[in-house]
C-alpha cells in the first residue's frame, strides 16, 4: 500500500512492568498537505538530528488514555491515582498562588465523585476553567503563569489540565461502552512532548507552526475508523466541539479556538469499529450544527473545526493473522510506549527519524517531583537521567 515517502509511522507499545514483549504497530500515512505538515513538524521539533528541542521528552503521564473497559478493571493509571496526582497539583497551586490573590481551589476529587453524574460534568468544567485562567493561551499567557508562578507551580498548572482530560477520557470510554452496543472499544494514544526537563538535559522550546489555507482545506466533517491518525490539539483551552459536548458554562470566549497550530504531535484514535460516513448522519451532530449556527459559525467551514483530518490508517496488511480487535487488545494491555518514528518499505527503522524513550510514566512522575526539591524555580533537574535515545 502506498504511504507518504514510502515510509510508515510506527509506535512501540510496551508494558512498564515488563510482563510481555513490546508490540509495534505501523501506520500508512497519506499525502495530504496537513499530513506532510505534521510529519515535517514532528521531525524538525523532536526526531531528526539537530532538531529544535534537542530531543524533547515523550510525555508518558498523558499518553494512553481511556484504555480500561470497565470501572473495576485494574490499570496502572486508574482514577484513584490520577485524583492523587490532581490533589498534589492543587496543593502546590494553592500554597504558592493563594497568598498572591488567586482564589483557593477547594474541590476534592475522589473516584466516587468522578462516577457521580450529579457532580462530574460541573466539577471538571470548573477544574478546566482554573487551568484556563491560570495559563491563558499559547499566544497570550496569563500573568499568573508568566509573572507569578514558579516553575513548580507551572508544572502543577499543566497537571490540572492533563488530569482533567485523562479522567474525562476514562469516564467517557466506560460510559460509551456501557451504553452503546455498537462501540466495541474506546480510547486514545496521544503522542506529545509537553513535559518538563526532569532528566537533567538542557533543551530548547519547540517551534509552533501556523496552519496555512491548504492545511485547513484537508479537514472534513466525517468520522474515522479505528486506528486513525488525527491532528493533535496544540493549543490551550477547548475546541467548539468540546465546549458543546461538555456543556461548559465556565469557559471564557478567549479560551475557545479551533485547530490552527501544528507542533508535530499526533492523536491515535482507538475507538472502534468506527466509520468514515458523514458526521451529519448522527442526530446529535445535527444539534451541534444548529448550536454552531446559533453562535454565528459555519459548520462546513474547515476553520470552524467541526470535523477532523485523517492523516493515516493502520497498516492492517502487515498483520494478516489479526483483525482490528486483536490489535486493539495487544495495544491496550500496554501502559507504556518506548519508541516512535518511521520505517522504510522493509520495516527497517530509519534511525535519524526515530527515537527510543526507555522510561515509564512512574519514573517520569517521580523525577518530575524531585526536580523541584531544592529550587521550585528551576527549569532543569539536578538529577541527570538517560532518557530519549537514538538507535
Amino acid at each position: 500500500m502506498l504511504t507518504l515517502d514510502n515510509e510508515r509511522f510506527f509506535v512501540e507499545y510496551s508494558d512498564g512492568a515488563g510482563r510481555w514483549e513490546p508490540f509495534t504497530m505501523y501506520w500508512n500515512i497519506n499525502d495530504k498537505n496537513i499530513t506532510k505538515f505534521w510529519k515535517q513538524s514532528l521531525l524538525s521539533n523532536y526526531l531528526e538530528p539537530y532538531n529544535n528541542t534537542n530531543y524533547g521528552l515523550l510525555d508518558k503521564r498523558y499518553m494512553n488514555r481511556g484504555f480500561p473497559m470497565s470501572r473495576d478493571q485494574k490499570w496502572t493509571r486508574d482514577v484513584s491515582h490520577i485524583c492523587n496526582e490532581l490533589h498534589n497539583a492543587i496543593d502546590i497551586i494553592n500554597t504558592q498562588l493563594n497568598p498572591l490573590g488567586y482564589p483557593v481551589i477547594e474541590k476534592k476529587f475522589t473516584p466516587e465523585r468522578v462516577w457521580n453524574d450529579e457532580y462530574f460534568r460541573d466539577d471538571f468544567n470548573e477544574l478546566h476553567h482554573h487551568f484556563e485562567v491560570l495559563i491563558g493561551q499559547v499566544w497570550s499567557q496569563s500573568e499568573w503563569y508568566k509573572t507569578h508562578a514558579t516553575c513548580e507551580t507551572r508544572w502543577a498548572i499543566h497537571c490540572l489540565n492533563n488530569a482533567c482530560h485523562e479522567i474525562e477520557n476514562m469516564r467517557n470510554t466506560i460510559t460509551e461502552l456501557e451504553k452503546n452496543p455498537i462501540t466495541k472499544r474506546c480510547g486514545w494514544t496521544g503522542i506529545s512532548f509537553n513535559s518538563f526537563n526532569w532528566d537533567g538535559v538542557r533543551r530548547r522550546e519547540k517551534e509552533i507552526f501556523e496552519y496555512d489555507e491548504e492545511h485547513f482545506n484537508d479537514w472534513e466533517t466525517k468520522w474515522w475508523k479505528w486506528g486513525a491518525l488525527l491532528p493533535y490539539y496544540s493549543q490551550l483551552g477547548k475546541t467548539l466541539r468540546e465546549v458543546y459536548n461538555d456543556g461548559d458554562d465556565y469557559i471564557d470566549e478567549s479560551n475557545i479556538s479551533s485547530h490552527c497550530l501544528m507542533t508535530g504531535e499526533v492523536q491515535i484514535a482507538l475507538t472502534g469499529p468506527g466509520t468514515e460516513e458523514s458526521m451529519l448522519t448522527n442526530d446529535n451532530e445535527m444539534k451541534f450544527k444548529k448550536w454552531l449556527e446559533a453562535k454565528g459559525y459555519d459548520y462546513h467551514d474547515p476553520k470552524t473545526g467541526a470535523g477532523t483530518a485523517i492523516m493515516g490508517t493502520p497498516a492492517l496488511e502487515l498483520f494478516p493473522d489479526d483483525d482490528w480487535l486483536s490489535l486493539d487488545d495487544k495495544i491496550k494491555r500496554c501502559d507504556n510506549i518506548t519508541a516512535i518514528g518511521f520505517v522504510d518499505e522493509e520495516l527497517n527503522i530509519i534511525q535519524d527519524k526515530s527515537r527510543r524513550y526507555d522510561y515509564t510514566w512512574q519514573e517520569q512522575y517521580e523525577l518530575e517531583q524531585k526536580m523541584f526539591e531544592h529550587d521550585p524555580n528551576t527549569k532543569l533537574s539536578h538529577i541527570l537521567t538517560e532518557t530519549a535515545k537514538p538507535w
